[in-house]
């Protein structure tokens, strides 16, 4: 389970903005957090950007009731497979 805390939505965005929103579709499928602040901006930023382009996935948002909490679980489905080597590099 995700340790990370945070005080504020704007400590939050900027936790999510430096990591976890790029990484959920290209090395992670989902993130899960015991922190609601970080799930609300994780998901609220991945809707945003399927508005602000042509939809690339489906957000999905669930949560689990644990001994210790929330578990607030979020992840994503491509819309159409990535390319292969998305980073212009040819594989080795």
């Amino acid at each position: 389970m995700e340790t990370m805390s945070v005080d504020s939505l704007h400590e939050a965005f900027e936790w999510i903005i430096s990591g976890p929103l790029m990484e959920i579709r290209y090395r992670y499928s989902g993130y899960q957090t015991s922190d609601w602040m970080l799930a609300h901006v994780l998901v609220f930023e991945l809707t945003r950007l399927n508005t602000i382009s042509v939809p690339q996935f489906l957000v999905h948002a669930n949560y689990d009731l644990t001994s210790e909490g929330i578990l607030y679980k979020i992840w994503v489905t491509p819309l159409s497979p990535l390319p292969a080597h998305s980073d212009g590099e040819k594989p080795e």
